[in-house]
């Protein structure tokens, strides 16, 4: 069971298919590392015709929790069968790459490095505004202390990290407006592999983001 789940709400809207492209990538592949989040879905999957067929859709807006939290109350009631165990499709090049995410690794794919820090894949999923990227950070190193203009979503695939929020191992997941600077670290042993999502171009913190901020808008790097 992962320590850091993804919030019950955005497992709703994934269930729903209401998710852009990018964010709802990120949730496939945390619901494939993680079975109680699976579970979750499964139930939400097995009820949701019902309530769309019987019931007005509720609002699940901030002001009105008490509705969700209603709905997920009663995914205990429902009895789910367990699907059959999709096959393992691991990547022949990344094979730690869980089976959501292997349409979207191309042939020729490889990692570029990035500011003399970390590795970096970028995804292109049409129609989706997101810039979505694979990271890998060797043991011990740091991405460059940093907040965010918007949503971020992080899910770890190998390895792990830790910043200022805790530490994170492979299938947690991460999502905030990440207005609070962070510098993520690898954790010691094999490289941190992660998924990440951005809503906006991310905002470089330290000394040097007065000149890197505009290449990064750019998505130059």
């Amino acid at each position: 069971m992962s320590r850091h789940p993804a919030p019950d709400e955005l497992l709703l809207d994934y269930a729903a298919g209401t998710l852009p492209g990018g964010p709802a990538l990120a949730v496939a592949l945390h619901v494939a590392l993680d079975p109680s989040s699976q579970r979750t879905v499964d139930r939400l999957n097995a009820v949701g015709g019902a309530l769309l067929e019987r019931e007005p859709v509720p609002d699940f807006g901030e002001k009105d929790a008490t509705a969700l939290d209603q709905v997920l109350a009663r995914l205990d009631e429902v009895p789910v069968e367990s699907p059959p165990a999709a096959a393992d499709r691991r990547h022949s090049t990344f094979g730690w790459a869980p089976a959501p995410l292997v349409p979207h690794l191309r042939p020729g794919m490889d990692w570029r490095r990035v500011m003399g820090k970390f590795d970096e894949i970028r995804l292109d999923l049409p129609g989706d505004f997101h810039r979505v990227s694979l990271l890998r950070l060797e043991a011990g190193r740091g991405l460059p202390e940093h907040k965010h203009a918007g949503y971020e979503y992080t899910v770890v695939l190998q390895g792990g990290y830790t910043d200022e929020t805790g530490n994170y191992g492979v299938g947690d997941f991460a999502v905030g407006p990440g207005a609070q600077r962070h510098e993520p670290i690898a954790d010691p042993g094999e490289p941190c592999i992660a998924l990440i999502v951005v809503e906006n171009p991310i905002v470089l913190t330290g000394p040097w983001g007065r000149w890197l901020n505009p290449l990064v808008s750019r998505g130059w790097i």
